[in-house]
């Protein structure tokens, strides 16, 4: 399939897109957990830049903030459970990337490794899919700052102790609004076993899910291995992108693509402007993050493009506090989610190519 030809271009609903990107559904705000994901993080923060070490507060904060969009998943009938095992997964991922980021070999296989867990996740659910991604995520950004053993299970404990303090927060909110710990009707898998059972099941022979896997995978190795010989900065983001980006339907992947570029594109431009009018020090942008943070998990359930708006507005502040001006920060998040968001597209394309070549043939009828 050419990318050019017009039964691929069809395949872009422009007018539903321009309408759905930006959408803002108010009635899909959980106002109570919103307000209750934002405390974590302002701690996190507040306590870095009291002890003279932003950056330790940035990693703290970025667990807390990763952990609380879990209290909006449902995944097996206890409310916390999407929150705690990201939270557990981030920090072995966080440990694991951190000291594996020296060493190309146990880089190479632990990016294959997230990749195919990412993409076999998919059949399970999207908070199966949700979960892992998050594990990618902290496994890509530890990869970027490698260190000795101490120092790679300092950042597992900082990420550990920013997504117990934002499960501690909101599993308290929780209690005093009267909301049970046990979910009677979800939408998660009914045991947590079941994650495994589907995905060994949907893992086998020649199946879709299969296929996404390998390719998955195989897309982790390439971004993390670009990135790495290519030194692009703050390149974590290109695997990381690529992974949030790529679905197993090609249309839904294009549709991401789209999604993604333009709302990181907003975001960047709101990033922009607030600092050139503020110029923030470590105090405002510390502000400015948990205030983006709870932008961010309200506008979740609108458009896509908005929610990603809000994110990248988000992270970029976040990663400022470590020193890097922000127009560098957006500079690079915009490079990053094109080039991931390209390659993710031309992943998917490839996966549906694979899938028709092995479809089985019809049936000659009788």
């Amino acid at each position: 399939m050419r990318f050019t030809d017009r039964r691929f271009l069809s395949r872009i609903p422009v007018r539903r897109y321009s309408q759905e990107m930006f959408a803002f559904r108010r009635g899909d705000i959980r106002a109570e957990t919103v307000f209750a994901c934002m405390p974590a993080m302002a701690i996190c923060l507040a306590a870095g830049i009291a002890f003279g070490r932003p950056d330790f507060g940035l990693v703290a904060a970025s667990g807390a903030f990763s952990v609380g969009f879990g209290a909006f998943q449902r995944f097996t009938a206890v409310r916390a459970a999407p929150m705690i095992f990201a939270m557990v997964g981030m920090t072995v991922a966080a440990w694991v990337g951190s000291f594996s980021g020296s060493y190309m070999p146990l880089m190479i296989l632990f990016s294959a490794v997230v990749g195919a867990l990412c993409g076999g996740a998919n059949a399970a659910g999207p908070a199966a899919w949700w979960i892992t991604l998050q594990w990618a995520i902290a496994f890509f950004v530890a990869d970027a700052y490698p260190a000795d053993m101490q120092g790679a299970l300092g950042r597992a404990g900082l990420i550990f102790a920013g997504g117990m303090l934002q499960i501690a927060l909101v599993t308290t909110v929780w209690a005093l609004a009267g909301k049970s710990a046990i979910i009677r009707e979800h939408d998660g898998s009914e045991h947590w076993q079941d994650l495994f059972a589907v995905m060994g099941r949907r893992l086998t022979g020649h199946s879709n899910t299969l296929r996404i896997a390998i390719a998955t995978a195989l897309l982790a190795v390439l971004t993390t291995v670009m990135t790495k010989t290519a030194h692009i900065p703050n390149g974590y983001w290109i695997p990381v992108t690529a992974l949030i980006i790529l679905k197993p339907q090609s249309d839904k992947t294009i549709e991401r693509v789209i999604f993604r570029i333009c709302g990181t594109v907003a975001g960047a431009g709101i990033a922009t402007l607030i600092a050139a009018l503020l110029r923030p020090g470590e105090e405002l942008l510390a502000g400015l993050v948990v205030a983006l943070a709870g932008l961010a998990y309200a506008m979740q359930r609108s458009g896509y493009g908005a929610f990603v708006a809000s994110v990248t507005a988000c992270v970029a502040f976040l990663v400022s506090l470590a020193g890097l001006p922000e127009i560098q920060v957006v500079e690079h998040r915009i490079t990053a989610t094109v080039i991931g968001g390209l390659l993710a597209l031309v992943t998917a394309l490839l996966v549906e190519v694979w899938d028709r070549r092995a479809a089985p043939p019809p049936a000659e009828g009788g």
